[in-house]
């Protein structure tokens, strides 16, 4: 009789998070501490978009980090920045997502 292959036990399940389009980054601080409790959280993903789908100013960006990326940290939840490599590196995020349409991966490196 042949014996059955062991199948490797699957990963651990993790959650990935993304901000809502729009926030106020001090309001949205104590929802966003919930959340972050509430479950096994691998990433957070700052996604600020304007009204017609662009990118959110730099100054509104920046503030939104400031307030939330150092409660993500102290979950030990990586902090990603969504379309911008080069924002990210400039406000120490963890890192970036960059989408298809977005800047090609070998540049964002």
């Amino acid at each position: 009789m042949a014996k059955a292959k062991k199948t490797p036990p699957r990963p651990k399940t993790r959650l990935y998070l993304i901000t809502p389009p729009t926030l106020d980054p001090q309001a949205f601080a104590p929802v966003l501490t919930q959340a972050l409790a509430a479950g096994d959280v691998a990433c957070l993903q700052l996604r600020l978009k304007n009204a017609d789908g662009s990118q959110a100013p730099e100054s509104e960006i920046a503030e939104a980090i400031g307030h939330l990326m150092p409660l993500a940290h102290t979950q030990n939840v990586a902090f990603i920045l969504n379309d911008d490599a080069a924002l990210a590196h400039k406000y120490g995020c963890d890192g970036v997502h960059i989408g298809q349409s977005d800047t090609p991966y070998h540049e964002a490196r």
